[in-house]
């Protein structure tokens, strides 16, 4: 037993030891020259103008605090407002058609040939995830955009040592809600975004994984994390097209609604 504990003792004072001797972290260095909140704002006006519509496979992940669940999706997106998300089963085949604009979110079951709408689509979502997202306001999010940049008013900038990028503060005067956005200092592409409402998180979403897709830098893995809900939705895109155009009848559904 004492030999046992004499190594116990040794191992736990060479991990000690290991840990004295690692070096601090490396301090960020600021650029040589901060850009001014009008220079950030323009380039990120003219990224997200460029992009005009996306397509692309993602695999979806949605967790809550008490399931996880892994989807394999078409994501179609036109401009900021038409979203579409087809499901597919592991033969590729669709089970489910979600389309979102500016004003309804239909659901498609192949399976029965009923749509669902707004209200039902919800209950839809709650049953099977344990959650809703409401893709209205998550359109531009996935298209790699700033929700309402047009709409917001930039603040303040200013650099941050921590993360190493900008810091942009912004209102939407239109919803009241303050946003606080990231945006790396060498690419000048947003990293991140929180948006506050009645002083509290609405959510925060990441872009990561950035790669050139046809002449313009693409995240392809993009966050959306909700402390109040305790939930988050993951997207990994691949092999995204970017302004290939979509059908004319992409956002539509000419099948019975349910009853």
């Amino acid at each position: 037993m004492k030999r046992k504990l004499k190594l116990l003792l040794c191992v736990l004072a060479g991990v000690l030891t290991a840990c004295e001797t690692l070096p601090p972290p490396k301090p960020v260095e600021p650029p040589a020259q901060l850009l001014t909140l009008e220079a950030i704002s323009k380039q990120l006006t003219t990224r997200q103008d460029d992009i005009l519509n996306v397509k692309s496979i993602v695999k979806s992940a949605i967790k809550t605090q008490d399931t996880n669940h892994n989807l394999k999706q078409v994501l179609l997106i036109n401009g900021e407002t038409s979203l579409r998300l087809d499901t597919l089963n592991l033969f590729g085949q669709p089970v489910g058609v979600l389309i979102s604009d500016s004003t309804q979110i239909l659901l498609y079951d192949p399976k029965s040939n009923k749509l669902y709408r707004n209200r039902d689509v919800w209950d839809i979502m709650i049953r099977t995830f344990g959650t809703v997202f409401d893709f209205r306001e998550y359109i531009s999010v996935f298209s790699g955009k700033i929700p309402r940049l047009a709409s917001l008013t930039l603040k303040d900038v200013r650099w941050n040592p921590e993360t190493g990028n900008y810091h942009v503060t912004a209102v939407d005067a239109e919803r009241n809600g303050p946003l606080e956005i990231e945006v790396d200092t060498q690419t000048l592409l947003p990293a991140r975004l929180v948006k506050w409402g009645n002083e509290k998180q609405a959510y925060a979403v990441h872009w990561e994984n950035y790669k050139k897709v046809e002449g313009h830098l693409f995240p392809h893995t993009i966050t959306v994390q909700r402390l109040l809900s305790g939930d988050e939705l993951v997207m990994k895109f691949n092999n995204p097209l970017i302004n290939q155009g979509v059908p004319e009848d992409a956002f539509r559904l000419n099948v019975p609604e349910s009853h």
